[in-house]
């Protein structure tokens, strides 16, 4: 069964990537991305976390993103 994505957070630390993902409002799971260097560019980690989703959430859209600060990118689904 493939699990719903209302919204992506990526954004980078000193120490790596961490991400945030919204099923609901209120049902929002948080991590990191370990294989992925804190100094890889965005595109990397972008794909990187769109792995993470098929892999770990069944998730099998396409996500647009938006960068709302710097080192900061929120995405939402383009297809579901």
């Amino acid at each position: 069964m493939n699990r719903v994505v209302q919204q992506v957070l990526l954004y980078r630390t000193p120490d790596r990537w961490r991400i945030s993902v919204w099923e609901t409002p209120e049902a929002v799971g948080c991590g990191d991305l370990p294989d992925t260097p804190p100094d890889a560019p965005i595109e990397a980690a972008q794909q990187d976390l769109l792995e993470h989703l098929r892999r770990h959430w069944n998730y099998t859209g396409q996500l647009t993103w938006r960068e709302e600060k710097p080192d900061w990118w929120v995405a939402t689904p383009t297809t579901n």
